[in-house]
């Protein structure tokens, strides 16, 4: 029997002859039962956590160990590019996710598993539809115009990842299914990242998946169901309230008083739109099936997966399909081989996500008037729609229909569809060679295929699909890359002094085919179907492209470690790429790092206050040069179809620039790895600088160029990240029944635009970055510019604002006044229209900047007896956010519903408030909407309850007893996700936002409950 120190039997410990490939392991009871031959002579005992002991067998019939816990932190094997090394001589920085903490929470796919769970990876879910990607930047935003999350390799190979359907939103990385994770390792540093060379600047992701072990077969189930809804929905205008509103709008505007034009109907119809975009207690569910085991030569995992999960949103869903087979063999000590094969489908639907349109889910149902009912008996559909006279609702009591003409919600959800079915394959087969001790050769080739089928359709009876008389969309996407590797890794140890060494060669290719089909006046409703029928629509059109891209590489790495208390590492890559022009397609990202354990050194072991305190400590830093590869052919110059006259013929469609580059990133790294308190404790501190250099960027041109676009793409600009971080793991309480270990890490991150490009000798300050953002030289990326709100004037009513140099001027919308006009303006409390005036882009200034500055989570586990408890409390700050949402539509000056903050808004001399007095028609002049004002832009700080989970696990002997032995172990859990937010933005969520800290009318964030079964056979 194996046991604990505190007596406790522990099961799956490896129980193996030395010098043999027979063994087993423990089962719950901590009992084994092995035949050793009469040439054996040791047993060794190890398990994950504890220390490895060695009993010699002798005369011995029965064997009892007892295995003393040990700190296995620097033991802990961190995966890196090609290999793996022990943490105690791993010189780069990086973060290894316990994929325990999330294997059994529910989600489509593991990246927005991510967040809080890694220092310096910032991970915001920008949405609350179910299927959309998380947004992951690794040590900030490393470019502006090229792509900014980090490369994502699976069992050391590359995948495909993004958002790739044609019609809805969807993500690759969903075809992995959380449970089969084995690991995940985050590169960050140069010198972790610099083996992957010119795609490594924005970061690396690393998924191990899981793999076969020694013993019998073990049979798992997972699985949960749960229900989803909306964490906050907005607050709007019920029937009453929205008519005192719109009256008052009208009344306000016009020089006599008008007789109302919205009032209550008999019924007394108050229809709240938002509960007929979203769905309470949407159902959720997620089932896993596994089969692990194998002999001394061979190694499976198999499992099965089906994950089913119901959006908020009435349209939204997602529902994959998930296979692994998982396979090793040793043919014998020289000879290994293996598959890793992954087999998925995933249906995604969702709906229009339009931020202002007009059949968009959320953007109608904020502004859809609260007095209209959304169905009718007298229509043949049953909703409250015009067809055919017109794309309208019927106006209820009301004299007039909603302005600008939004479509009932409740129609298009419902009629509307987009769907996208994707299949995917991932093969990767390998072959070690081991000719000689220290010596390994691997051979590793892999087909990642993907093929998305995305089908959409308007119906002709309302809503997106009127004016078309109805559409039918079809899109067939297929990707496909093929990864061969050729690599060694080579050990060699002398006395004190171990030498390790990697090299190899990699080729990539990528292809993308794609082709449509549309159809727009269809003849019938009939053929609204799942596929574009032929000779069903009036005006059909098709469309396709082809590309091609492809990467060659060269890769070593040198390794030194001198009695594990001095390390070395020097790194080089040699990336070509085929995007760029073939004088320029190779380039050459080495990184190099070093490391002390002065924990290791005579004076640190001599002295018992450090031995005892801080048995364990490492300094490490790195530099490194890595890339940022660009997508397309940016070196070519185009040509595209164009009219001559009456005949057809080509044209410049763009300039190609045959000087473009990878964008580069010089990394530098300062670090320090801590054990306290005999390792109770573990630390790890960092600090880091990215410089940033060749940013691609359009360059403008003169229009008398002639060039299409007036720019020319080139490697031009730089910025600078620069953080700290800090990660701290320690076990508080450690009882025989009672456990306590707490995870809390920090990460802070300054960004600053150094360089942009120069006009005519002159550098440019700043680019304008859409309506709301700047990109300045000394700011950070993406900062919000805009105008400072002065408040209301308590005597009129007027919005005011300041002036560049301070001076107040107030926008009047008094009769006789230009309307919408800005004049001088004495005080908040005085009246008087002054002199006329101005508000520019000069007066305009920084608001603060979209993109978080500091982040983190800090984690809790408590177990007693068979309870454990786990939560996580994960927070983010330092950045603004622009309420769009609340400008453009909660707050509009439209015949439309608002949020229920318009109650505030002024109405007779000497209120105090911040809501203008309102006016019909002067939304866009009021709100100033496309423009930053601080009226609109709050602080983003937040502290989230993440998740939070109860389970308990049964008695391993009572399980046994009771079910005969058939079932080894059984856990049930009930656990919280996404359960609550504490902060001062008044808008959905404050992670609802563009890298630009853009809230704009995007489905909220939802809270899911769900309760679990995992039972081991």
């Amino acid at each position: 029997m194996v046991t604990d120190d505190k007596g406790n039997p522990l099961p799956n410990v490896s129980v193996q002859i030395k010098g043999a490939n027979l063994g087993t392991v423990t089962n719950l009871e901590g009992k084994y039962s092995l035949t050793a031959p009469a040439t054996a002579k040791v047993l060794v005992f190890s398990s994950v956590d504890m220390g490895t002991q060695e009993v010699v067998i002798g005369s011995k019939a029965v064997i009892d160990v007892s295995l003393k816990g040990e700190d296995r932190t620097m033991q802990e094997v961190v995966v890196v590019g090609y290999g793996t090394q022990q943490k105690k001589a791993f010189t780069g920085s990086a973060s290894k996710v316990d994929v325990k903490e999330f294997a059994n929470l529910m989600t489509p796919s593991i990246d927005k598993l991510l967040a809080g769970r890694a220092t310096g990876v910032q991970v915001t879910n920008t949405s609350g539809l179910i299927n959309a990607p998380a947004r992951i930047l690794v040590r900030g935003v490393n470019s502006i115009s090229q792509g900014q999350g980090p490369l994502i390799v699976v069992d050391n190979i590359p995948v495909i990842s993004g958002n790739l359907a044609g019609t809805t939103n969807s993500n690759a990385l969903g075809d992995i299914n959380p449970s089969d994770i084995e690991s995940i390792d985050v590169l960050k540093d140069g010198s972790a990242t610099a083996i992957y060379g010119s795609r490594a600047a924005a970061g690396v992701i690393l998924i191990t998946t899981k793999k076969g072990t020694k013993g019998r077969a073990r049979v798992n189930y997972d699985g949960f169901i749960g229900v989803s809804n909306v964490l906050k929905k907005w607050e709007l205008l019920n029937g009453q309230e929205f008519v005192t509103i719109a009256n008052e709008k009208l009344r306000n505007n016009s020089p006599t008083p008008l007789a109302p034009r919205a009032f209550m109907d008999a019924q007394n119809t108050s229809t709240n739109w938002l509960d007929e975009a979203f769905i309470k207690n949407a159902l959720v569910q997620n089932h896993t099936l596994s089969l692990q085991g194998g002999t001394d030569k061979t190694g499976y995992y198999f499992s099965l997966n089906l994950s089913k999960q119901q959006g908020t949103i009435l349209s939204n869903k997602n529902t994959a399909y998930r296979v692994r087979l998982n396979l090793d063999h040793e043919v014998n000590r020289f000879v290994k081989f293996g598959n890793n094969l992954t087999l998925s489908r995933q249906v995604d639907n969702d709906q229009n996500n339009g931020s202002n349109a007009l059949s968009g889910a959320v953007a109608s149902a904020l502004r859809l008037l609260p007095n209209v009912s959304p169905y009718s008996a007298t229509t043949a559909t049953g909703y409250n729609i015009n067809f055919p006279t017109a794309n309208s609702m019927a106006p209820g009591a009301n004299t007039q229909s909603i302005d600008d003409n939004f479509t009932n919600v409740a129609f298009t959800l419902k009629f509307n569809n987009y769907e996208s079915d994707k299949y995917r394959l991932i093969d990767n087969f390998y072959m070690e060679i081991s000719p000689v001790k220290g010596l390994k050769f691997r051979s590793q080739a892999s087909a990642d295929m993907l093929n998305d089928y995305s089908f959409q359709k308007w119906d002709p009876r309302h809503g997106d699909g009127y004016s078309n008389l109805g559409l039918v969309y079809n899109v067939n996407q297929n990707f496909l890359r093929y990864v061969w590797q050729n690599y060694f890794n080579y050990n060699l140890s002398i006395k004190k002094h171990s030498f390790f060494l990697t090299g190899g060669h990699e080729l990539q290719s990528t292809t993308t085919k794609w082709f449509s089909a549309q159809g727009v006046g269809l003849a019938d409703l009939f053929f609204l179907k799942e596929n574009v029928i032929s000779n069903s629509a009036a005006t059909p059109s098709i469309g396709g492209n082809f590309t091609k891209v492809g990467f060659e590489s060269f890769f070593g790495r040198f390794n030194y470690d001198f009695g594990n208390k001095y390390f070395f590492q020097a790194t080089i890559r040699r990336d070509g790429q085929s995007s760029l022009a073939p004088e320029r397609r190779y380039g050459n990202f080495p990184g190099f790092s070093i490391g002390w354990r002065p924990s290791e050194e005579g004076f640190w072991n001599q002295s018992p206050l450090l031995n005892k305190w801080i048995p364990e400590a490492k300094l490490k830093a790195s530099y490194s040069k890595v890339g940022n590869s660009l997508g397309g052919f940016p070196y070519l110059t185009s040509y595209g179809p164009a009219p001559y006259g009456n005949i057809s013929g080509l044209a410049l469609t763009g300039v190609g620039t045959e000087a473009l580059q990878w964008e580069t990133s010089a990394k530098y790294d300062l670090g320090i790895d801590l054990g306290i308190l005999r390792n109770k404790i573990n630390l790890t501190a960092d600090w880091f600088l990215n410089d940033v250099d060749n940013l691609v960027l359009d360059v403008p041109t003169p229009f008398s160029a002639g060039i299409p676009g007036n720019s020319i793409t080139q490697n031009i600009g730089k910025l600078q990240n620069r953080g700290i971080e800090l990660a701290i793991n320690a076990t508080v309480v450690s009882r025989k029944n009672f456990t306590w270990d707490i995870n809390l890490n920090y990460s802070n991150v300054k960004n600053k635009i150094t360089k942009l490009y120069e006009v005519n000798g002159a550098a440019v300050p700043y680019i304008q970055n859409g309506s709301y953002n700047l990109i300045r030289v000394g700011d950070p990326y993406n900062i919000i510019h805009g105008f400072r709100y002065a408040g209301v004037n308590k005597a009129n009513g007027n919005p005011m604002y300041y002036k560049a140099d301070g001076t107040m001027v107030q926008q009047n919308f008094r009769t006789g006044a230009s309307i919408g006009g800005f004049f001088v303006a004495n005080s908040k409390d005085d009246g008087t229209i002054g002199a006329a005036s101005s508000l520019a882009f000069a007066d305009r200034t920084v608001l603060g900047q979209g993109v978080p500055t500091f982040f983190g989570a800090f984690t809790n586990t408590f177990t007693y007896k068979g309870f454990t408890l786990d939560f996580m409390v994960r927070y983010s700050g330092g950045n603004k956010i622009v309420n769009t949402t609340a400008q453009e539509a909660l707050f509009n000056q439209s015949f439309q519903n608002n949020g229920r903050d318009i109650l505030r808004r002024w109405t007779a001399p000497g209120d105090e408030t911040d809501v203008p007095r309102l006016y019909y028609g002067q939304g866009n002049n009021i709100n100033q909407n496309g423009v930053a004002i601080s009226r609109f832009v709050e602080k983003g700080d937040y502290i989230r309850l993440q998740n939070a989970a109860l389970s308990y696990s049964f008695n391993g002997k009572a399980i046994q007893k009771f079910a005969n032995g058939f079932i080894q172990n059984i856990r049930l859990y009930v656990q919280g996700q996404n359960l609550y937010v504490w902060t001062k933005y008044h808008g959905a969520d404050p992670d609802n936002i563009s890298l630009g800290g853009i809230d704009q009318s995007v489905s909220p964030q939802v809270r899911t409950f769900s309760f679990g079964l995992s039972a081991g056979f």
